[in-house]
């Protein structure tokens, strides 16, 4: 297992066990992801020295994590897992636009 995947799941597992919260794994989820694509779009875009050489080691993204592993087809399963999450996310953050009081 690489780096990545290994504090991945701890930052995963360490969410669950202080907060026992669904919701909390949603979101935490989604915002090491989104983290992940900032850092990556920063290091694309705007740190295109070598003076930044940590960024080199931040995984794109968590499907760019879990598509360094050939999984064969239970990669497909655990992209749909991926997509899933991002769905359930999508409920919350509509749920809480229509409960919201103007």
């Amino acid at each position: 297992m690489s780096i990545s995947v290994i504090v991945l799941i701890i930052l995963l597992i360490l969410i669950i066990v202080f907060f026992r919260d669904f919701n909390a794994f949603i979101y935490s989820f989604v915002m090491i992801d989104i983290f992940l694509r900032i850092i990556t779009y920063l290091k694309t875009y705007l740190l295109k020295d070598n003076a930044f050489g940590f960024f080199d080691f931040v995984p794109e993204s968590i499907p760019a994590i879990l598509k360094s592993f050939d999984l064969g087809n239970f990669n497909d399963i655990v992209m749909f897992l991926y997509v899933l999450v991002y769905m359930i996310f999508l409920g919350l953050m509509f749920s809480k636009f229509v409960n919201r009081k103007f």
